[in-house]
């Protein structure tokens, strides 16, 4: 599911400027979480993403909103926060879809020192006591809320709310996930059929670590 998409999005991508893979975060410290790329973390959107107004180098943030456990052991604990950044923005124009790219690639465990991770998109769905008209452009909606939309979705929950297995896009009309490796790293990407990809703070994701 993380790679739908990906050939178109690569055919946008051949063209990014090197000096776009510059604005990545960087890891100082040079400490990496080793997270198993089975796991989903669930997490909420900390900023709005908006084609129409997004440019590359804009900061993405995202917190935990459940420990991630392996058996008994801890492996980041909920509040912590995905660092990540918009490599590169694509509007909707001449019948080409809207795209974001963003590279997730730092993790601020809560209470700890901020470490490598590079991690990609798994799902996303609308905050669940949010509708959905309010989350995009709202064209040919009715307003209705999450729980509507999505039922009988066996990736939510009873209360519209993404799980850790959850995969795909929940609630966002035409939109879709997608990664695309660039330099070496696999970046994240979410495009839009449906007008320009506009995504509210408050938003759930998960996320899964990239395989190495």
């Amino acid at each position: 599911m993380l790679r739908g998409g990906a050939l178109l999005a690569a055919a946008l991508i051949v063209a990014m400027p090197s000096t776009a893979q510059s604005n990545a975060p960087s890891n100082a410290a040079g400490r990496s979480l080793n997270i198993p790329s089975s796991l989903g973390i669930e997490a909420k959107l900390q900023t709005d993403l908006d084609a129409s107004k997004n440019k590359p180098g804009d900061l993405v943030q995202a917190d935990t909103v459940r420990d991630l456990k392996r058996g008994h052991d801890m492996l980041l604990k909920k509040g912590s926060r995905l660092i990540g950044n918009i490599v590169k923005v694509q509007t909707a124009s001449g019948g080409a879809p809207s795209m974001i790219v963003i590279a997730f690639e730092q993790v601020t465990p809560a209470g700890g020192q901020t470490e490598s991770l590079n991690a990609l998109i798994a799902a996303l769905a609308p905050a669940p006591t949010l509708q959905t008209d309010s989350l995009q452009d709202g064209r040919g909606m009715q307003q209705t809320s999450i729980n509507s939309v999505v039922s009988g979705d066996k990736d939510l929950g009873n209360g519209g709310e993404l799980m850790a297995t959850s995969v795909g896009v929940h609630g966002f009309r035409g939109m879709s996930l997608g990664s695309v490796v660039v330099g070496g790293k696999q970046y994240s990407t979410i495009q839009s059929t449906n007008g320009e990809v506009k995504i509210k703070k408050g938003a759930q994701v998960v996320f899964k670590a990239a395989e190495q």
